[in-house]
């Protein structure tokens, strides 16, 4: 994030920042114009929640069938065809 230097009005960048607060940041700034290289400090919070996101409906979790073991994700995954010697070679 950048904003205007309050000395020269040149785009000041952020150097580092810190939470005061859950919902309070402090942000340090230092001027990019080298003949003015001001720092400062800028408090950002939040004002007000727009919109909160919807909780989904609690339930209970589906149990996964006795059947259905899992499979592993990626080691022995393709069988046989990923020893083959030449791999572009068809089957």
């Amino acid at each position: 994030m950048a904003l205007k230097c309050p000395e020269c009005g040149t785009t000041a960048h952020t150097r580092t920042s810190s939470y005061e607060s859950a919902t309070v940041k402090r942000t340090w700034y230092q001027c990019t114009n080298l003949d003015c290289s001001c720092t400062f400090t800028a408090l950002e919070s939040v004002e007000k929640i727009i919109m909160k996101p919807q909780k989904p409906a609690e339930s209970e979790p589906a149990a996964e069938p006795l059947s259905a073991a899992r499979q592993p994700q990626t080691l022995g995954r393709y069988g046989d065809a990923c020893t083959r010697r030449d791999r572009h070679a068809q089957p």
